[in-house]
């Protein structure tokens, strides 16, 4: 887990959180590297492991569950992602003090779990466009693109 950015080196690119848990973020960027270059790092656990240490370190930790819900309503059938798609709508209506990054990211995981892709491919572009480090962003934009 050394080598994954903690607070201070996301913040150092501009990329904020609301989390006070840099072993959160360093989860949070487990997942990342996982889903980019997709591979399971057995180290951490796999997927679920890395899942499980990042809300074992911050149960709240915003971007962890916009991220994994936004992942978990995307591509999938959605009679099968109903309670996911629920989940992620109920914290869109409850989250508070999110940063502007995390905001951003919600709108378009919430845009991706309606099948919205155009507007979620829209909605990471401008992510880009403020936050140009933001790896996940430019992933799923690309993604998004094809």
């Amino acid at each position: 887990p050394d080598q994954f950015r903690d607070l201070d080196a996301f913040s150092n690119q501009g990329l904020e959180y609301s989390t006070p848990s840099n072993t959160a973020v360093k989860m949070l960027d487990a997942l990342i590297n996982q889903c980019i270059y997709s591979y399971s790092d057995e180290q951490l656990g796999g997927w679920e492991g890395t899942t499980r240490k990042m809300f074992q370190a911050d149960p709240d930790f915003a971007m962890g569950k916009i991220f994994i819900l936004g992942l978990e309503c995307f591509g999938v059938n959605p009679e099968k992602t109903a309670g996911q798609r629920r989940k992620l709508i109920d914290f869109s209506k409850k989250s508070k003090n999110l940063t502007n990054l995390e905001i951003m990211h919600l709108k378009a995981a919430t845009l991706l779990s309606t099948e919205d892709i155009y507007g979620a491919m829209v909605a990471f572009e401008n992510i880009l466009a403020q936050y140009p480090l933001d790896a996940y962003a430019l992933h799923i934009a690309y993604f998004l693109a094809l």
